[in-house]
């Protein structure tokens, strides 16, 4: 660990997930339950409380033994750091890491370290099969809640819940509310967003517009625009049925950001944009809870997207795909303290341009999947066990390589159906005394190699084989907050890891993945406290992991993957000004990725990004705040070629209507 990390550590103290709401009831015989999370009003000294484990109310809950390992980033916490995408909303929660750089998926988002695939993503339920191209561009203000299980043994939440799960809560409403938010600072950049919502006696509904530009690096090709829009509408059918409907569009242009030495020299020179590019998702609810123990949700989902390709001296391209698909889940009482849960999901992917790497070569995926899950309450021991069934069947694929380019010379996939994919689970709580409770789950699940990842035989990896182990303990401290200690391990059997070495077609650096063995274990330590009678509040979080792999002399350390991510925070409110410290660090890791063939891996993270941000509060109802981000001007990469920008300064002003 760095020095710069241990005095962080001393600054911010110990940990919690980035929410500055109160802390968890400590006189609450549920206090241990998963979330949903109440907070009482910003400024307010009070305590978080976490509700009743409701598996009829929220039927994709997770295990109960994963409580120490979901985070929920709420409205307030959404609003207290102005967070602009749902990437910038996560920056803060334990073990989060995100690569930013200049390439069509911009920000690459993962948790303890658990990449390819990185993290799945669901809106209210529905799982999504793509969704990292607009995760750093889908605004975190159309949302009520961003709940994150960051151990990668999501069962219920969809099929890619083996490398954490991401699910995204609309926002609604329950009193007529307008607010108006713009923001203007470094590279010109200028945001603006508008958001309306009302409640009747059996609907509510909400919209919003944004818009976000940036000029973006000097010189860098770097300049972006996009327009948000949001609408949900909610509706009572009926006393016992009830239907919703969200949608987001995103509509916008891009320039791809050049790349600076070491990288290749062909990300430095080429002048890469997506003009016009569009997005659009959509997802319908109906819920029937007729009260007699069981409730049914059915979704239905679609996402789409379009992105002009445009590069400098070459012909222009196109790059397409959509998705859409039904699932359902059931929650049925069978008798007061047991409920079983099951359903059913499928999903088709198509691409009939082909994108990314692999543009030009069509691509058509359906998957299948199917949960059930049996839940016990014994008092103050919760259990469950759960089982889920996947398979994937490929009716067309075209060469692909998640580090590189086209494999111009790869067959495409053909009418396969791959090898059915089981997981289990098994998890519980306990309360051990009336603020102390503890938390333990474990996992077995299996993971098909991703669609376009090549050997070095030239053949797509097998299955892997995860096993996965969490043990928690939580403890409300009475007048100061709450505390929690996570251990967790991940053994990876036959997975398929990038070798270290590449393959040129044309001029292009392809890399290569072997099937190996790899393992990631570790420490969460979190504390959050309530607000003090002085107005001070904090929260902090160190994850501490090691992450090793077999190489062809045996067992080593991944250098890929940070030892230490640490996040935290303090604020402040005295009269009507609230002063909010920030910080994040990613200790030292490297490799390859867009380095020329045969470069040393290049040293990235090892930073301190700290930020600050003082708010005025007029009234309620308007609130003037400026804020910097990295204060201390570090120079650090996430991704080889793409280092930050140094300190940026905003201004920004808030005013609702009620």
């Amino acid at each position: 660990m760095s020095i710069r990390g241990l005095i962080f550590i001393v600054l911010i103290g110990t940990v919690y997930p980035a929410t500055f709401s109160p802390a968890a009831d400590p006189n609450s015989a549920e206090s241990h339950t998963l979330p949903d999370v109440t907070v009482t009003a910003p400024g307010e000294y009070g305590y978080m409380t976490l509700p009743e484990r409701d598996l009829l109310e929220r039927p994709f809950t997770e295990s109960p033994g994963l409580e120490t390992s979901t985070s929920v980033v709420d409205r307030e916490d959404i609003e207290q750091t102005h967070a602009y995408s749902i990437v910038d909303a996560m920056n803060y929660i334990p073990g989060a890491w995100t690569e930013t750089r200049g390439r069509k998926e911009k920000s690459l988002f993962s948790i303890r370290g658990q990449r390819y695939p990185y993290t799945g993503y669901l809106i209210d339920g529905a799982w999504f099969r793509e969704f990292q191209e607009i995760s750093y561009y889908l605004s975190a203000a159309n949302f009520d809640r961003i709940d994150v299980v960051r151990s990668s043994s999501a069962l219920l939440l969809g099929p890619g819940g083996i490398t954490g799960m991401v699910n995204l809560i609309p926002r609604s409403y329950t009193e007529k509310e307008t607010q108006l938010e713009t923001l203007y600072g470094t590279h010109n950049t200028l945001r603006g967003n508008i958001t309306h919502g009302e409640a009747g006696e059996k609907y509510n509904y909400g919209i919003s517009a944004g818009y976000f530009h940036t000029d973006g690096s000097s010189h860098m090709n770097a300049r972006e625009n996009m327009t948000n829009l949001y609408g949900r509408f909610e509706y009572a059918l009926s006393d016992d049925l009830t239907f919703s409907w969200v949608n987001f569009s995103l509509i916008g242009d891009r320039e791809l950001k050049l790349a600076e030495p070491p990288a290749t020299v062909a990300l430095q020179t080429r002048h890469d944009s997506f003009d016009p590019m569009y997005a659009y998702v959509t997802v319908a609810k109906l819920r029937h809870d007729p009260g007699d123990g069981g409730a049914t949700e059915i979704l239905g989902n679609y996402g789409g997207r379009r992105f002009d390709g445009r590069r400098i001296g070459n012909a222009d391209w196109l790059e397409e795909d959509y998705e859409y698909g039904v699932s359902f889940i059931h929650s049925q009482e069978l008798t007061e303290n047991n409920t079983l849960r099951y359903g059913a999901l499928y999903n088709r992917w198509l691409s009939p341009t082909g994108k990314r790497f692999y543009a030009g070569r069509p691509g058509d995926i359906r998957t299948y999947s199917g949960v059930i899950a049996d839940d016990h309450d014994f008092g103050r021991l919760d259990t469950s066990i759960g089982y889920r069934y996947t398979r994937e069947h490929i009716q067309e694929f075209g060469g692909l390589n998640v580090e590189g380019t086209l494999v111009r010379n790869a067959d495409p996939i053909e009418d396969d159906w791959g090898d059915p994919l089981h997981g289990v689970n098994l998890g519980a709580s306990y309360e051990l005394t009336s603020d102390v409770s503890l938390f333990g789950n474990v996992a077995w699940g299996q993971l098909a190699g991703q669609p376009g990842m090549l050997t070095t035989d030239g053949d797509r990896p097998g299955t892997e084989d995860r096993y996965k182990l969490d043990l928690g303990v939580k403890k409300d401290i009475d007048g100061f907050g709450v505390a929690s200690l996570t251990g967790f391990f991940v053994r990876q059997e036959n997975a398929a890891l990038l070798t270290g070495t590449t393959v040129i077609v044309g001029t292009e650096e392809i890399a290569v993945f072997d099937e190996n063995d790899r393992k990631n274990y570790g420490v969460e330590v979190e504390v959050q406290t309530n607000r003090f009678e002085n107005g001070l509040q904090f929260f902090g979080n160190v994850t501490a992991m090691r992450t090793k792999r077999t190489y062809p002399g045996g067992w080593d350390t991944d250098n890929e993957v940070p030892e230490f991510v640490l996040g935290g925070g303090a604020s402040y409110i005295y009269q009507k000004y609230e002063f909010l410290v920030f910080a994040k660090h990613l200790s030292r890791y490297e490799n390859e990725r867009f380095l020329p063939a045969g470069s040393p891996p290049a040293p990235l993270g090892d930073f301190v990004d700290l930020g600050a941000q003082v708010t005025y509060k007029h009234d309620k109802n308007t609130e003037f705040y400026v804020r910097a981000e990295n204060v201390t001007d570090d120079e650090y990469s996430t991704v080889a070629g793409y280092p930050v920008d140094g300190t940026l300064f905003y201004a920004g002003f808030i005013k609702r209507f009620q």
